[in-house]
């Protein structure tokens, strides 16, 4: 007999409530297990690059106490240099948002699971950007491997000629397998960062967007005339209903390349938002600084960013129209007439890896008291910050 008031489906319900409860914890145990023994590996590989001046028991100390008392995986120790940081100013340090703790408190207050497909799917954001009055490059359509994706192109580029197209993974990320497509004399190419096939030996992977080759703002592209370069702001809606910035950066491609991905080999510097002018240093993803572009020689400290006003009002409108998904990251480029165009929204924006260029996220006293009130704060430095 089951006691007056406990029923089975009471019992059920407890058992299931325990169970959701439950379950985001272990998967977060076994995250943290697993990255405990990648310690090792991001050892090696801060030794391996031979510009760490702490001595081997000091910078495995280092580790441990980013995995152990700041709760996070030292992945940005290497690129940030934090060897060189004082470590009373290590709790300013955000840290990487792809890891356990700060990916269930992000979930939970401010990227809701549920959105991200707004996001993920790269047609979808196309076409709620577009149906919401911002402005994107030109979306041909979808093409899939399983049909004749190749006569889709042919047409398209047919169509005009004169115009390239950008081909990108539909859920693709970090500028991974994106090529253009443009007319050649009587040919059809594939153009990649592994140089250029005709379109008939083009093998498509996977499904991907296909969008007109934008043609940029003059003052953008004098930077890297090859790639669209891009302007990346990370807007967050507070608790009060305010757009801030937590980060921007200006980013733009090397050499040949047609993408400024900093993880495709592209070079990121800081915006300084109230001066809307570029800082000193670009860095790469190897850690190399920079005082000038590597490709143009355009030195970076002090560079207007051109119509920044006009982007950072754009940003925070955009914002403003997701107010279920309160921090995104957006790749906005300037068309030929200097107007802002979403290139892509992010539903995940790095934000650790961005810190070796931008500096201590939390330094900024918006984004630490947003962080607090929405407590994705994950360690007890950084929540003594937020309190004091």
């Amino acid at each position: 007999m089951l006691r007056k008031g406990l029923s089975l489906a009471n019992i059920l319900k407890i058992y299931r409530s325990g169970k959701r409860a439950m379950a985001p914890k272990i998967r977060m145990g076994y995250e943290r297990f697993k990255q405990f023994f990648m310690l090792p590996g991001c050892y090696r590989k801060i030794r391996a690059e031979k510009t760490c001046a702490r001595s081997s028991w000091g910078l495995a100390a280092d580790l441990l106490t980013w995995f152990f008392s700041y709760r996070t995986f030292p992945e940005h120790y290497g690129p940030g240099r934090l060897w060189e940081v004082e470590k009373t100013a290590w709790k300013y340090y955000y840290g990487s948002n792809c890891l356990p703790h700060q990916q269930a408190r992000l979930k939970r207050s401010v990227q809701p699971l549920e959105y991200r497909i707004l996001f993920n799917d790269k047609y979808i954001c196309a076409l709620l950007c577009q149906a919401l009055g911002f402005k994107t490059p030109q979306t041909k359509g979808v093409l899939d491997p399983r049909q004749d994706y190749r006569s889709r192109i042919g047409d398209w580029l047919k169509s005009r000629p004169a115009r390239p197209l950008i081909i990108k993974p539909l859920y693709g990320e970090m500028g991974r397998d994106i090529v253009m497509a443009k007319s050649a004399g009587t040919d059809d190419m594939i153009v990649s960062s592994k140089g250029s096939v005709p379109l008939a030996e083009y093998v498509l992977q996977e499904k991907a967007i296909v969008q007109e080759f934008l043609i940029q703002d003059p003052r953008m592209a004098e930077f890297s005339p090859s790639s669209v370069n891009t302007l990346r702001l990370v807007t967050m809606l507070t608790s009060q209903s305010q757009v801030i910035i937590v980060y921007s950066v200006f980013r733009s491609g090397v050499g040949k390349a047609i993408v400024d991905n900093f993880s495709a080999g592209g070079v990121l510097v800081d915006v300084d938002c109230d001066r809307g002018a570029l800082r000193k240093y670009a860095y790469d993803k190897n850690s190399n600084r920079y005082a000038n572009h590597p490709t143009s020689g355009i030195a970076f400290e002090g560079h207007p960013v051109p119509a920044w006003h006009r982007v950072r009002a754009f940003a925070e409108d955009f914002q403003r129209s997701f107010p279920f998904y309160r921090m995104i990251g957006l790749d906005i480029a300037l068309d030929w007439e200097g107007a802002p165009v979403i290139i892509e929204a992010n539903g995940q924006p790095d934000i650790g890896g961005y810190e070796q260029a931008v500096g201590p996220l939390l330094k900024n006293e918006e984004v630490l008291k947003a962080f607090g009130e929405y407590e994705l704060l994950v360690n007890k430095h950084q929540r003594r910050l937020y309190k004091a």
